[in-house]
């Protein structure tokens, strides 16, 4: 994973379709970070082109309105990368895995597969809001806990979540006005 300031990933060859591996390669999915294939004794390894990136595990995520940004961000990229032939399911969600730059604030995934056949976008949004709410400091996580509650008990589509937490964030900078 991330090391030296690279992104390294060892992989079993079936786990990264065919079709994924033309799209990664390409770079065409601009909200991913290109990938470099390379054959090896036991599968493949992947090389990421992060320059200019670093993971969120090397920030400390306070404030609940940095937190709806990346979340915010983050399902966006999610919605894109469907239009890639990329199942948001398979794409692993972790403070490792999405990448912020600081120069110009954007925010790129670091392709990783999720190999569970039973894995769901649900559950792998689930699982990066805790991470992100896990460091909130201020007074507002309840809104982090309001999206997961969402997640949780309704049948959103990734649109329509994204269109929450855009409502989340007004609130919010509202209530700090």
């Amino acid at each position: 994973m991330w090391k030296n300031n690279e992104f390294v990933l060892n992989f079993k060859e079936s786990d990264i379709r065919e079709y994924e591996r033309v799209v990664l390669n390409s770079g065409d999915c601009r909200h991913l970070f290109p990938m470099l294939f390379i054959g090896n004794a036991t599968g493949q390894t992947a090389y990421y082109n992060c320059s200019g990136y670093v993971p969120l595990s090397t920030f400390r995520v306070e404030k609940t309105s940095d937190a709806l940004f990346i979340l915010e961000k983050t399902l966006l990229i999610l919605a894109i990368v469907q239009e890639h032939l990329i199942t948001p399911s398979r794409v692993m969600l972790t403070m490792d895995t999405v990448f912020f730059n600081r120069e110009n604030g954007n925010i790129k995934i670091a392709y990783v597969p999720v190999t569970d056949e039973t894995a769901s976008v649900r559950r792998n949004v689930l699982s990066f809001i805790f991470q992100l709410r896990s460091e909130i400091t201020d007074e507002h996580a309840a809104y982090l806990e309001e999206a997961a509650r969402l997640i949780t008990y309704s049948n959103y589509q990734l649109r329509d979540l994204i269109n929450r937490i855009g409502s989340f964030k007004q609130d919010l900078y509202a209530a700090s006005s």
